[in-house]
């Protein structure tokens, strides 16, 4: 019998302006504020108590904030350091058993449920979980659903845990405030305007005057104020990184210099066991900068392939791009994808015939010119037929229309292929009859 889920949410408040000023050596005690990384009007992200006590407020102007408290520290938001302790995080939870879903850094949703007979009993696994995580802040709140549980986690004690029943979730939700609500700020005040101050406010009301009030938005929102969330979990297949760094004996910001080390990482991470199977889609560079703070830059891959020569022009645009002096790099490999075969071209007289993963390996042999592959045509024409074996032919590629691009024509095995391919009358192509195999 399957059990019913029961959605647990682990949050740590402010996880971004802890993970910065750590890094920074800032004491959170004191007027602290989080900017964004615009250059030209920056804006607060987050913010300590003191600050907060001062009047400054996540979403004001970096500039505002100050002339609010003028003892306030402005820190940069680090995002690659962010979004390696977020990833930390995860992995942490991951490695108890959970399926874990990131909402935000520092936010995470997982199924409790089947961890009940590992771990003796929901009890336990909530105690597991807060035992993992040092410093005594970490919240746990599980519920029915993904908001239930988020609402649970706000109001649960530092380093402790609430479970919302799902019979109960309605008469608990009732005396929250709207501002929990996955709302705009706009939304939020017109709410208010209109005498709605908690969830209870919103859940009474009809549903056909919220609908024709608020549209769909406000149906959704009514549903979570009334304790019903259908958003299903989405937890992410957890994945082996690969990954390898380089530390510099001294700053380095020579681009050239910089080139070669991702190439040099590049050719270490081809011969992960990871990659025999598979091939990366994207690569990521993260830099550690003498001036303090890190910098990473992610590249797509157009297709999967374990080139370095691919690696390396992928991140060399993205280097002229770095602020300052790098101490130490990292380059990863993400989003892997199985190294399927695949036929390479037969006019490609120096390509393989087939490879592992879309020619990155390039093996002798194969073209035109080879012997065994005129053998393997001519059997095909004495077997099928003469209109068995076919030929992709240029003729107008520059045309908006798919169809003129190319066509197909036969192809015949003999001595003339030894020299260059005939060419297509040009009145035979206005004609159209390149199509039906008329040669000039």
């Amino acid at each position: 019998m399957e059990t019913a889920p029961v959605i647990a949410c682990c949050w740590l408040p402010g996880f971004a302006l802890r993970i910065v000023a750590h890094g920074a050596g800032v004491d959170l005690a004191g007027p602290v504020a989080l900017a964004s990384e615009a250059a030209a009007h920056p804006v607060v992200l987050d913010c300590t108590e003191a600050a907060r006590a001062h009047g400054v407020a996540p979403g004001m102007l970096v500039s505002h904030a100050m002339g609010c408290c003028s003892a306030l520290e402005v820190l940069g938001c680090d995002v690659p350091r962010v979004e390696q302790a977020a990833e930390r995080f995860v992995v942490r939870l991951e490695a108890m058993g959970a399926a874990v879903q990131l909402v935000e850094p520092g936010r995470v949703y997982f199924d409790a449920a089947p961890l009940e007979l590992l771990y003796g009993g929901l009890v336990g696994v909530f105690e597991r979980v807060l035992g993992a995580f040092r410093g005594g802040d970490v919240r746990l709140g599980a519920g029915p659903n993904p908001f239930v549980s988020w609402v649970g986690a706000r109001h649960a004690a530092p380093g402790g845990w609430l479970r919302v029943e799902p019979g109960e979730a309605r008469r608990m939700l009732a005396r929250m405030p709207i501002d929990l609500l996955p709302a705009g700020p706009d939304l939020v005040q017109l709410l208010r305007a209109l005498g709605l101050a908690t969830l209870g406010d919103i859940a009474a009301l009809e549903a056909h005057h919220v609908a024709d009030r608020f549209g769909a938005e406000g149906l959704v929102l009514r549903n979570l104020a009334r304790g019903d969330d259908p958003t299903p979990l989405e937890p992410r297949v957890p994945i082996e990184p690969v990954s390898d760094a380089l530390a510099f004996p001294e700053p380095v910001a020579n681009e050239q210099t910089l080139e070669s080390g991702v190439e040099l990482l590049a050719q270490r991470l081809v011969q992960h066991p990871r990659c025999v199977l598979h091939a990366p889609r994207s690569v990521v560079l993260t830099c550690v900068l003498a001036t303090g703070g890190s910098w990473q830059a992610r590249r797509a891959l157009r297709t999967p392939t374990l080139d370095v020569q691919k690696h390396v022009l992928a991140i060399r645009p993205s280097l002229a791009d770095l602020p300052g002096p790098v101490e130490r790099m990292e380059f990863a490999f993400e989003q892997f994808a199985l190294r399927e075969a695949r036929q390479r071209t037969l006019l490609d007289a120096g390509g393989s015939l087939l490879t592992g993963d879309g020619g990155d390996e390039g093996a002798t042999g194969g073209g035109l010119g080879d012997e065994r592959v005129r053998r393997g045509m001519r059997h095909v024409l004495e077997t099928v037929g003469e209109e068995a074996l076919l030929q992709v032919l240029e003729v107008e590629p520059w045309s908006r229309v798919p169809e003129r691009h190319a066509v197909l024509v036969p192809r015949r095995v003999g001595a003339e292929d030894a020299s260059t391919d005939a060419e297509v009358d040009s009145a035979a192509v206005a004609r159209g009859d390149v199509g039906r195999g008329v040669w000039r």
